[in-house]
């Protein structure tokens, strides 16, 4: 928290870089959610860029997150503004306030294109990127800017993080000796990356003997082997989904259609399920808490994160998670994910998750020839 908290006035870029899964969100979050930082700056943003953005949309989420947090009023007729309308709202408003801005950057051209609406008046100002490219964290800024990598876990760490999941209904909670050697040799495998092994961890944990885990073993070689093109960190996240009893894998391809980094209320998860016939009856039990127990499983596997929103309990997925959900449940035409950034010319899934901001549906895609007989079941986000 140096780099943000210092005398230094002019504004500073501070890049955060990191492979997929290796904690970056974890340690900016960690940051963010600081009531010291939180008190230093006047107002703050976090926001997710995917990697098909709107810039016009990022200007809008941007001042809604700067006027939330100062719990103000947002300009009315946000969402019909033009980019250059935007610029100019968020320019006037920040020029005046020390702020801090957090998001994570796919590709160069977004910074470019977003670097104005963040003007330096010497006011100690900060902008946190999170990248997995270092192209982009070393990219000269043209202000002042420090750069963070991301340590990978060392072996010590790796096997504490790793056994606290995997040994948890163990006697002693310790590893056995007949295990030991091929647990150590399957946790330096996944290079320290924090993701890797508490997916690695969650997928070991219900399987007990030497024999359930050299197939852990033999399949995950298979997968790097017979795959150039699979990394190490998705090869185990993929057999992870393969390893899930049948309901829960389609709890979790579900989860996808929500938009990246959505923080999901469990009650309306439950409902949601329920209504799409997911949840298993169970004579005694009511199906709410059939499909609590379905949220519970993939939160100790670690296909889902435990969070809360607004007091509630509530979950999320990861971002390398839902690429690899989005992929599955595309191939098996579960679901699909539109956010407008290209024409849908076939709606062959059986449900259409459509994103937009503006909350126009009509703008993000073209379904006039689609009979609605034929449209499938739908869930619409708009970040207002």
């Amino acid at each position: 928290m140096g780099w943000l908290m210092n005398k230094e006035q002019r504004q500073t870029i501070v890049s955060v870089l990191g492979m997929g899964g290796s904690g970056k969100t974890t340690l900016v979050a960690r940051a963010f959610t600081n009531d010291a930082v939180k008190s230093h700056f006047e107002c703050y943003a976090w926001i997710t860029v995917s990697q098909s953005y709107v810039i016009e949309d990022l200007l809008r989420r941007l001042i809604k997150e700067f006027h939330k947090a100062r719990k103000e009023e947002v300009p009315a007729d946000i969402n019909v503004m033009s980019y250059n309308e935007l610029l100019e709202i968020l320019v006037n408003y920040l020029e005046t306030k020390r702020y801090l801005v957090v998001y994570d950057v796919w590709d160069i051209l977004l910074w470019e294109r977003i670097r104005f609406s963040f003007p330096d008046k010497q006011l100690g100002s900060r902008v946190m990127l999170t990248t997995r490219r270092e192209d982009i964290a070393s990219y000269s800024f043209g202000v002042e800017s420090h750069v963070h990598k991301i340590p990978s876990l060392g072996k010590s760490d790796a096997w504490e993080l790793f056994s606290m999941k995997a040994f948890s209904s163990y006697h002693n909670k310790s590893c056995s000796p007949e295990l030991l050697p091929l647990a150590r040799e399957l946790v330096e495998k996944y290079e320290g990356l924090p993701l890797a092994i508490v997916a690695l961890s969650g997928l070991l944990s219900s399987k007990k003997s030497l024999t359930e885990w050299s197939r852990v073993y033999n399949s995950l070689n298979w997968h790097l082997t017979n795959n150039s093109l699979l990394e190490p960190m998705k090869s185990i996240l993929l057999l992870s989904f393969n390893d899930l009893p049948y309901r829960l894998k389609q709890c979790f391809l579900y989860c996808c259609l929500f938009p990246e980094d959505h923080v999901i209320v469990n009650h309306r998860l439950i409902r949601l399920w329920i209504a799409e016939g997911f949840v298993e009856h169970v004579k005694g039990v009511t199906p709410e808490e059939v499909a609590k127990s379905y949220i519970m499983g993939l939160v100790f596997r670690n296909m889902l994160q435990e969070m809360y929103r607004d007091y509630h309990p509530a979950c999320k997925m990861h971002d390398l998670l839902r690429e690899i959900a989005l992929s599955i449940a595309k191939k098996e035409k579960f679901c699909v994910v539109h956010d407008g950034s290209e024409t849908v010319e076939e709606i062959g899934a059986l449900r259409l998750s459509i994103q937009t901001t503006n909350g126009e549906i009509g703008s993000c895609t073209d379904l006039e020839d689609v009979p609605l007989d034929k449209l499938p079941d739908n869930l619409t986000f708009n970040s207002n």
